[in-house]
């Protein structure tokens, strides 16, 4: 996480932000929101940095001799409210990726135009209008509300302007409402509850209860998780949905003992999380299996050994995957910030997928042709392994990993233990 102000905030500082205010935030790979909060500034990329404002344009050199024209690319994410700690992570990916690549994406030497999504879908199409109508950027990226995502589609389509979504997971951006001007390097909210579902049934569980806050993101990633574990033969007994920023789960955990499930499946995220798994272990315990998207370092940090009671986690990325791309960046974002990146990981790939098409190009930015180029990418390499993408979603086919907490006395951390399968945004592929 990130400061909030200026500089980086410890992460056990946020973290008891999240527990005193109550508001979710997304964790790693999903979608939610975070306790507000002043404006953040990363480190400026280019030519310095700004005071923290509604808008910081970070300035780069003109494009080079034989570039192909200049690029812009707008970074429309959380700065301050309730998405605050979703901006500095992604903006810093961006400088990790360019710090890697001597300050180039395709040949090309870019300004970044950063933008605050803010917290409605009103405030999402005010600054997307601006990066779009007076910025003209070449390219769009970012975006961590779902609400906000689906606000600005039609402004993206019409204006035909590029974009690539780092975050928010509706299911409908790679379904009723997919663009070929919007693709997506982040999940589905299907997509991220769907692989506990198989693992489940492996188990030998036939009987489970489901629980997941009552917004959006709640009900697709539930739908994904009962989608796959009924059809490896399961049952969901019964669908919990508590208030997002719920801070007494005993009522609903109430339900657990009167349903007699074999096992429990759970997503939250943030604050709802934390108080979540410590309240299940406080009334449930370890008698009935508790698994799924309530898994994170996070709430490691936070709760240390109470986060055992979690028995398996489902993820499309993790800091402890084993692969050379992602130990550099994981290794590069602490040394130029000195803190952990949660939500940024796929802002990074979004560059990654960027500088493929533009050499391709030989850093053209025209936008018909770069709309057809990323149109026409089938895979990329990716810190979360080779990625393929779906050529009639736009969504992403990837592998999903599983994890386990490892406690060491008072304190926990999370581990990649295997492979639960390879998904697309609607359903599984292998």
């Amino acid at each position: 996480m990130t400061d909030l102000r200026v500089r980086a905030l410890s992460r056990r500082t946020v973290l008891r932000a999240f527990i005193g205010g109550g508001a979710a935030v997304a964790v790693g790979s999903v979608l939610a929101a975070c306790t507000p909060a002043a404006p953040a500034q990363p480190a400026a990329t280019g030519a310095g940095q700004q005071p923290a404002a509604t808008s910081q344009a970070q300035q780069a050199p003109a494009a080079s001799s034989g570039s192909g024209g200049e690029l812009k690319i707008g970074l429309l994410s959380g700065f301050s409210g309730p998405y605050a700690a979703f901006g500095p992570d992604m903006a810093g990916s961006i400088e990790v990726y360019l710090d890697q690549h001597g300050g180039m994406v395709g040949g090309v030497k870019p300004t970044v135009i950063q933008e605050d999504e803010g917290a409605t879908p009103q405030d999402a199409l005010l600054k997307a209008r601006k990066l779009v109508e007076q910025d003209r950027v070449n390219v769009l990226m970012g975006i961590v509300s779902s609400a906000n995502a689906l606000a600005v589609r039609d402004l993206l389509d019409s204006s035909k302007t590029p974009t690539i979504i780092t975050n928010a997971g509706a299911d409908d951006l790679t379904g009723a409402k997919r663009s070929q001007y919007i693709v997506r390097v982040s999940f589905s909210s299907w997509q991220a509850g769907a692989p506990a579902g198989p693992w489940a049934a492996q188990q030998g569980w036939k009987k489970v209860m489901a629980f997941a806050p009552d917004y959006a993101a709640g009900y697709e990633q539930l739908a994904g998780f009962a989608d796959t574990f009924q059809q490896a033969g399961g049952t969901v007994t019964d669908k919990v949905f508590p208030p997002l920023g719920n801070s007494d789960y005993a009522p609903f955990l109430g339900k657990i003992k009167a349903g007699s499930p074999d096992a429990v499946w759970g997503f939250f995220a943030g604050a709802d999380q934390i108080k979540f798994v410590q309240q299940y272990q406080q009334f449930v315990g370890d008698s009935i299996p508790l698994f799924g998207n309530t898994l994170s370092r996070n709430a490691a940090e936070a709760i240390g050994k109470t986060i055992a009671v979690v028995k398996m986690g489902a993820t499309g990325w993790e800091e402890s995957l084993d692969n050379p791309l992602n130990q550099t960046f994981v290794s590069d974002f602490m040394k130029k910030f000195n803190r952990h990146n949660d939500y940024g990981e796929y802002t990074y790939d979004a560059m990654g997928l960027l500088d493929k098409v533009l050499t391709d190009l030989k850093g053209d930015t025209n936008p018909d042709k770069l709309v057809q180029a990323l149109n026409g990418v089938t895979s990329f390499q990716s810190i979360r392994g080779e990625i393929k993408i779906d050529p009639d979603s736009h969504g992403l086919i990837q592998t999903y990993y599983h994890t386990e907490p490892q406690v060491d006395g008072d304190t926990a951390r999370i581990h990649v233990v295997g492979s639960l399968g390879v998904f697309g945004p609607h359903s599984q592929v292998s």
